[in-house]
């Protein structure tokens, strides 16, 4: 039977994790109690018979209590004792109690902050639906007025153009309030403090009766009268008309912008994609506040039932009824904005299809079915079987020759289909890493798929992902045994197997047909483009990360590069690739390609900056130009060592990297903080209990930021040739990135831990500055 802190460690959402009733302190605590009675202590039932039972007798007296924090009422929970204790078991027991009211009160804080978030955020969607209603009738106006079969008297009774009334009838059963949010003195949740309706003022309680009767109409008496707006949290219902005239003033604003129909429509397209997207999200949230819910009460439930059986005081009726008359667990508005958006959706997204909406609105989660998991062992043992038979063949075809000849082999080999095949294999070694990543964030509870923004349902596991890097093992398998095979016939044709291996993946990438995962390269390729077009696009993180990626793959830039050389001037019918490589206009080429990484994110930085103001940008920015400085003197040592370009290059490398080691430690990492709890690391931790893990990573990263000295010092690996020594230096810098990417993301997911960020901020398409929002 799995145990119930890993069923609620599975269960709950990441981002909220500290905000959750935190079950697994509260057991320690029990286990100190259970160790202190001992044998000697009160018997254990072997069932709970006696102690259900016996919760009639109170033990405990659950008081509550009322706190001023910044001029508002809180109501807290403290757990009085009816009974005197036993002093040697009176400290542990009052120490469970207390923590278990500390983790109600701040369950209680954050369920009330957050709905007090939605709430509000649920308002302005409403405002946002109500101009593009208002856009679309005065766009069914125009078409209406422009077609000469409609009479003006049918073109003004017509009916709006989408009806409200489903999800407005579902919305006037939730209570009006006046709520005012603040921030509590832990800088982690929201409270609100609710005035019921018993409470209101006269005048404003004659106005909620006017609002409850339709009485309050629209400002148009021509038109007929639209239900009242919704004032979810609530607005002042004095300001409801002037609220309902903001909004068609804005729809206003939109449509004398609009320069033609043809701009106007596209708009209106833009702006209901825009509002479609968040209501998806909006209601993804209001989905993982229920289940939060949910878990906090069988939380409670489980903690105060294991009390019960070790001590036999027969507080779970007490207490428990406590938590059940809680406001997370008595609170039915998450509920009802459920039950509005569904409906809201299905009038406006799914053509009064409640069904459809919410099928929309509930994405389907992405599987990992069994064909998945035989197809990845199938292709890792057919690309081990290649690639141990290309060793085999190698190993018989050079047996027989002589030294000279054998090298003179090796060194034609390699000037020529080599830096193909390596661009491809390094390709491959960053998918696999990749996949490795995956792996480790799922492991870890690290949300890659919401740090990344992938669509829902689409983000790939790391089965799916080894099952692409596999497969695509397999094709270049192929391509090098069927390569080094044909080599035995003087064909030229048999040249052409190289640049068929990457055609291969030029054609898996672009495909258009919806296979082997089209989302996932369609989202790649998006973010390429954006990578490319920078500063011109918003930047994200899936852009800069990506971005970062290929700072690491510069020799796969550089290998395309030298196949559009070898193949494009036709020098592979000679197998001539010593014509490219020291060909002055692929060298030169080649230099530029090595400084567009570096040049793409500067330009993200740039953007960033433009966007956000904050001069950290500014400072990564920097990090990107001294790793350009760095690439263009190294080309210039490249083709004259002498003093000078030697020690311009020695220092310029040595600063840039030091540079970089301090950013990805401290910035990139949220490393090496003195006064942390954790010392010298930080003060959260995924790896909580293996801290060593972290100084280890550390040295790997500062070590594989160095290979540029085995350039100044001419160093071979056994005497290798230098194109080996290159790819084997490359391969080292992807896997010194794939571990880079575990630690960002760590960092970046506890970022969001910290601020509670587990829903995305989607856009909206109308602005309602003077509407008070």
């Amino acid at each position: 039977m799995v145990k119930f802190a890993k069923y609620l460690n599975v269960h709950l959402v990441p981002e909220w994790r500290p905000a959750y009733c935190n079950y697994k302190k509260l057991k320690k605590d029990l286990k100190r109690i259970k160790n202190q009675l001992g044998t000697g202590g009160a018997r254990r039932p072997r069932t709970l018979q006696h102690v259900y039972t016996n919760r009639s007798n109170k033990f405990i007296s659950v008081q509550h209590r009322s706190a001023d924090l910044y001029g508002s009422k809180l109501d807290l929970v403290q757990t009085e004792f009816l009974e005197p204790l036993n002093p040697a078991q009176a400290q542990n027991e009052k120490a469970f109690f207390n923590k278990l009211d500390f983790e109600l009160n701040k369950v209680n804080e954050f369920y009330k902050g957050k709905e007090k978030e939605f709430m509000r955020h649920a308002e302005i969607l409403d405002m946002q639906m109500h101009t593009l209603v208002e856009l679309k009738e005065a766009a069914d106006r125009r078409t209406l007025e422009s077609s000469s079969s409609m009479s003006s008297d049918d073109a003004e009774d017509r009916k709006p153009l989408l009806s409200r009334q489903t999800s407005m009838s579902v919305m006037e059963t939730l209570p009006l309030t006046t709520e005012m949010l603040f921030q509590s003195v832990s800088n982690h949740t929201h409270m609100d403090c609710l005035l019921e309706r018993d409470h209101l003022p006269t005048r404003l309680s004659s106005q909620l009766g006017d609002v409850e009767s339709g009485s309050l109409g629209e400002p148009n008496s021509r038109e007929a009268p639209r239900p009242p707006a919704l004032t979810i949290n609530a607005l002042p219902i004095a300001l409801h008309d002037e609220v309902l005239i903001k909004v068609k003033n804005t729809a206003k604003d939109v449509i004398e912008k609009a320069e033609d129909a043809a701009s106007f429509h596209a708009k209106i397209r833009q702006s209901d994609k825009m509002l479609r997207d968040a209501f998806i999200e909006f209601y993804r949230g209001l989905t993982l506040l229920k289940s939060y819910s949910v878990l906090n009460t069988l939380a409670f439930n489980k903690i105060l039932k294991k009390y019960d059986k070790v001590t036999e005081r027969g507080a779970y009726g007490t207490y428990m009824g406590t938590v059940d008359n809680s406001y997370f667990h008595t609170s039915d508005r998450v509920n009802s904005l459920i039950t509005w958006v569904e409906s809201m959706f299905a009038d406006h997204f799914a053509d009064g299809d409640r069904h459809k909406a919410r099928k929309s609105l509930r994405p389907r989660q992405a599987k990992s079915p069994h064909r998945i998991t035989f197809f990845l062992g199938l292709f890792t043992g057919c690309s081990l079987a290649l690639i141990l038979a290309f060793i085999a063949v190698v190993y018989v075809l050079f047996q027989d020759l002589s030294p000279k000849d054998r090298q003179a082999r090796e060194i034609a080999y390699i000037q020529s289909v080599f830096p193909i095949f390596s661009m491809t294999a390094l390709l491959l070694l960053h998918m696999y890493m990749y996949g490795w990543n995956v792996y480790l964030w799922r492991r870890t509870r690290i949300n890659y798929a919401f740090i990344f923004e992938f669509a829902p349902g689409t983000e790939l596991c790391y089965r799916k992902v080894l099952l692409v890097s596999t497969g695509l093992t397999v094709v270049l398998g192929v391509g090098l045994l069927g390569h080094i095979t044909a080599q035995l016939n003087d064909s030229p044709i048999v040249n052409l197997i190289p640049l068929g291996v990457v055609l291969t993946l030029l054609i898996l990438l672009f495909c258009p047909l919806n296979i082997c995962f089209r989302s996932s390269r369609l989202f790649f390729l998006s973010r390429m483009y954006r990578i490319i077009c920078s500063p011109f696009y918003e930047v994200k993180l899936a852009d800069f990360f990506l971005g970062d990626q290929l700072c690491s793959q510069v020799p796969i830039l550089r290998g395309i590069n030298y196949a559009l050389c070898y193949y494009g001037g036709g020098h592979f019918l000679q197998a001539n690739g010593q014509a490219c490589l020291t060909n002055p206009t692929v060298k030169d080429i080649s230099y530029i390609i090595s400084v567009l990484p570096y040049w793409w994110r500067l330009m993200q930085c740039v953007r960033r900056y433009r966007d956000e103001g904050s001069k950290s940008h500014i400072a990564n920015g920097g990090k990107y130009l001294s790793a350009m400085i760095a690439v263009i003197i190294r080309t210039f040592y490249g083709r004259n060592e002498n003093t000078f370009w030697t020690v311009s290059y020695i220092t310029v490398s040595t600063l840039a990297t030091f540079y970089q080691i301090w950013w990805d430690l401290v910035i990139d990492w949220g490393l090496l903080r003195k006064n942390s709890v954790n010392r010298w690391l930080r003060d959260q931790l995924i790896l909580e209990d293996q801290h060593y893990i972290y100084f280890i990573s550390m040295v790997i990263n500062i070590v594989l930021r160095f290979p540029w000295v085995l350039s100044v010092t001419h160093f071979q690996f056994g005497g290798l040739d230098p194109h080996i020594t290159d790819v084997l230096l490359a391969a080292l810098e992807v896997v010194r990135r794939g571990q880079w990417n575990f630690y960002r993301l760590e960092n970046e997911h506890l970022n969001n831990v910290g601020h509670y960020r587990a829903v995305k901020t989607v856009p909206l398409p109308f602005d309602h500055k003077e509407s008070g929002f």
